[in-house]
């Protein structure tokens, strides 16, 4: 057990904002390290650089070895490796067939890059609301959005929580429409006993560094159980590249093609931390259940929501906080920026995962898209309006929710980090009304009110 958890004396608790030693020393930040390298993992990728082969078109065998290796992971027949998530998801909504000024429902609480794949394939956002407890869409949010333009659904495992797959599905599989499984948060984590990612009709995911399961930088993956969603994705990957039935390539030069080829020392990387997903999904679970039951002691405070039939792996640990719930006098406005100036005293960051809802963006607010108004005005949607106000889920998450530490610095995965999070929870619960008088004198507003950020 680290010392941090024992950094601050019970005699001397007092919060850093009121005096007292911060749980970091003055002047520091406490950071995660992560990924963690063995020496087998440094040797795979030292190999992989002595050989002189660094890209995708140098050693296509190896990257079928990482695209089976990924395929057989997620419990998906075929797997195609690109360079980012972002790319996943746009080989994606190619190997559906989605086409310009198709519909493409997206929740309103994620990353940017989902609404951006839709538009880097000239196609329309349309989002749909999350559950405000879950921070994932429900059947009846994704119904509510679904159009007769609609051609697929990009559901997103946000924060390594898995989604009523199921539910989402049986609404989609009524309309016709195809699921994408977004789990770039979600690797390592199961729904009904299965890993996220094989569900739905092609599942993508980011592999970049900061992710449960890291690269050598960027990556990312899309799999799927159809070798046709597969074969053309692969089109738009390597212009126009085409897989032969013995599995080699060939550039035909016959459709829109992007570059989206993976790096091999990042394909070597992942294959070396598939090795270890396990283990350090199990203590990031462990970091969570020590972390809840710290947060069960507070009054106000709320852990991750967990339904039975999905199993969190935790990229991001967000808990709730309602200060009317533990009877402070402050709004819940003010309870969530005095809770990150009082961690950020301590010397642990503590951030808002965007603080408006992904129509709140520029890109979306604007129509920046490709200029003149397109994709919106070429498919005849201008009209489509974009309001923050139409997802009160999204809000209500945004404005009652936080995250513990860097998205991409897997808190939970370092347990020392967890020790001192743990030891400015207690801090709190000892000085709950010191706690008020110093959020009282804060200014009062909901986080959307100032520009749009990621983080």
């Amino acid at each position: 057990m680290s010392t941090l958890a024992t950094a601050v004396p019970l005699s001397r608790p007092r919060l850093a904002v009121d005096g007292g030693d911060p749980v970091v020393p003055a002047g520091y930040l406490m950071m995660s390290r992560w990924p963690r390298l063995d020496r087998d993992d440094i040797d795979a990728v030292l190999r992989q650089l002595e050989s002189g082969l660094y890209t995708e078109m140098s050693s296509v065998a190896r990257v079928q070895e990482f695209e089976s290796e990924m395929a057989i992971f997620a419990g998906a027949r075929y797997a195609l490796a690109v360079n980012s998530g972002t790319a996943a998801l746009h080989c994606a909504l190619a190997g559906l067939g989605v086409e310009p000024g198709d519909e493409v429902v997206v929740p309103a609480l994620a990353y940017i890059a989902c609404a951006a794949a839709v538009l880097h394939h000239q196609a329309i956002p349309v989002f749909a609301d999350v559950d405000a407890l879950t921070y994932n869409l429900t059947a009846e949010t994704v119904a509510a959005a679904i159009t007769p333009r609609t051609r697929a659904v990009i559901v997103v495992h946000l924060h390594g929580l898995p989604a009523d797959l199921v539910a989402i599905k049986d609404v989609c599989d009524r309309h016709g429409i195809l699921v994408v499984e977004d789990f770039s948060q979600a690797v390592g984590a199961t729904y009904r006993g299965r890993p996220v990612g094989g569900w739905g009709a092609v599942g993508a995911a980011s592999l970049m560094s900061g992710k449960n399961l890291p690269s050598l930088g960027e990556a990312g993956i899309l799999v799927s159980n159809s070798r046709e969603i597969r074969n053309r994705a692969a089109t738009l990957k390597a212009f126009g590249q085409e897989i032969m039935p013995d599995g080699s390539h060939r550039l035909i030069d016959a459709t829109m093609g992007w570059n989206y080829r993976i790096n091999l020392l990042a394909a070597v990387m992942v294959s070396r931390q598939l090795f270890h997903l396990q283990t350090y999904t199990n203590l990031r679970r462990q970091s969570a259940e020590r972390l809840n039951d710290a947060l069960a002691r507070i009054p106000g405070f709320q852990a991750p929501a967990s339904p039975p039939e999905s199993e969190h792996c935790y990229h991001m640990y967000r808990f709730r906080f309602d200060p009317q719930t533990c009877g402070l006098s402050i709004s819940i406005d003010q309870g969530h920026e005095a809770l990150k100036q009082v961690f950020w005293a301590e010397g642990m960051p503590l951030v808002e995962f965007q603080n408006q809802p992904l129509p709140g963006h520029d890109l979306l607010r604007g129509k920046v898209g490709y200029g003149r108004g397109c994709p919106w005005r070429c498919h005849g949607l201008e009209g489509l309006a974009y309001r923050i106000e139409d997802f009160p889920g999204a809000l209500d998450a945004i404005r009652s929710s936080l995250v513990i530490g860097f998205p991409a610095q897997a808190v939970l995965a370092n347990p020392e980090v967890v020790d001192a999070y743990l030891a400015v929870f207690s801090k709190i619960e000892r000085n709950l009304r010191v706690f008020e008088r110093f959020a009282q004198d804060l200014p009062s507003s909901p986080p959307w009110t100032a520009p749009a950020r990621m983080f």
